[in-house]
């Protein structure tokens, strides 16, 4: 049986959160937080991007006996994303059967909240990404992550370029047209930017953890590169947006350059000594090989996935009849009455009105009595 988390089920979610596997790596690494404290905050009303938990438990199974989904509501958007799923599948009672089962149970969930889509960000190895294959999860990207240690960035003082600035209201038309330029149709498609329910492009939206702050690289009135920087209690994380494919590297180089700078800054204030995360996908062309010159170095890949959620729309609807064959019209004709065969006159018949004769004169008019054919015979 699987139900939404209870009080009861606090033991249980303590003991297998140990056995889990975290799957929104952003928040992984730049704030985790335990199993518990996302379970309880579900009970939080104002809170737009709760997670909810989800206990499995069921007795008599050899494969199947406990377990536990988490996900996470995307705040202002109808998306939901998987953030943790127990035990592992390297645990000694993980099975995939345990995450198909609860998956599905959330994909009918997920129909009932008004749900479209669906991500997760699994590790990028066949028995996770085919796990979630099997209950109708796609793969639309790859993603390596890539840490710089804290330490490297004391040697990029801050260029303070007079074309980089604050993204403002007044950008969000030119980010549009750079997120089209520089992301695959098929991504976009996936994140649900270009479909029937178009949402805002990620460029414009941040809805993980952590407070974001965005810039803009302008060349000659044209916006042609962004970044955001994401600041977490255990890391910075850097998601950078220009044509990665363009042999002049110039602009990319610009935003590293001003991203690390403006984390040093923030780093000496608040006196602290953290790495900084970037997601390199592989439609991110050379990235990763500029990035290794700044000390970055890649620790993991990812499959980034999605699975849309069908929808029940309600409709009017006529009720079927039986549609009758047409025939041929009929043409109407006179109905006549039989004549019956001719009898022989009765016998006791035998004289006819043959008609009125006038009388002459005064006299009255006089009947002429003739006798029947038939019966002349019979007369003589």
């Amino acid at each position: 049986m699987i139900r939404p988390f209870q009080f009861g089920d606090i033991v249980l979610i303590q003991r297998l959160g140990r056995q889990s596997t975290k799957l929104d790596v952003v928040q992984s690494l730049l704030q985790p937080q335990s199993a518990i404290w996302a379970s309880l905050s579900a009970i939080i009303p104002w809170n737009d991007a709760k997670v909810t938990t989800y206990v499995l438990r069921q007795q008599g199974h050899g494969l199947v006996g406990i377990g536990y989904l988490q996900v996470q509501k995307r705040p202002g958007r109808p998306e939901a994303e998987i953030t943790s799923l127990a035990p592992g599948l390297d645990a000694a009672r993980g099975h995939p059967v345990i995450w198909e089962k609860l998956l599905s149970y959330y994909n009918a969930v997920a129909a009932q909240q008004q749900i479209t889509r669906i991500y997760v960000d699994v590790p990028d190895q066949p028995l996770p990404v085919n796990t979630f294959s099997h209950v109708g999860f796609r793969t639309y990207a790859r993603q390596s992550i890539w840490r710089l240690a804290r330490h490297e960035l004391t040697t990029y003082p801050h260029p303070n370029p007079t074309n980089i600035r604050p993204q403002t209201k007044a950008d969000e038309w030119a980010l549009r047209q750079l997120y089209t330029r520089v992301v695959p149709q098929s991504v976009q498609v996936a994140e649900g930017v270009d479909g029937p329910t178009p949402v805002k492009p990620p460029i414009l939206d941040w809805w993980q953890v952590g407070a974001s702050s965005s810039f803009v690289l302008e060349q000659r009135g044209d916006v042609v590169g962004a970044v955001q920087i994401v600041y977490g209690q255990r890391g910075y994380w850097l998601q950078l947006w220009a044509d990665f494919y363009n042999p002049d590297s110039h602009v990319v180089h610009q935003l590293v350059r001003h991203s690390l700078a403006t984390i040093a800054q923030e780093d000496v204030q608040r006196s602290v000594n953290q790495p900084v995360y970037v997601g390199v996908c592989d439609y991110h062309g050379s990235l990763g090989t500029l990035l290794s010159d700044y000390g970055f170095a890649p620790i993991t890949d990812r499959a980034k996935m999605v699975r849309p959620v069908m929808q029940w729309v309600r409709e009017l609807a006529l009720e079927p009849s039986v549609i009758l064959k047409r025939t041929a019209p009929v043409i109407g004709a006179p109905f006549i009455l039989p004549t019956p065969p001719e009898s022989p006159l009765p016998r006791s018949r035998v004289l006819i009105d043959a008609g009125v004769t006038k009388g002459n004169g005064g006299d009255p008019p006089v009947r002429r009595v003739g006798v029947h054919p038939a019966a002349q015979a019979d007369l003589l």
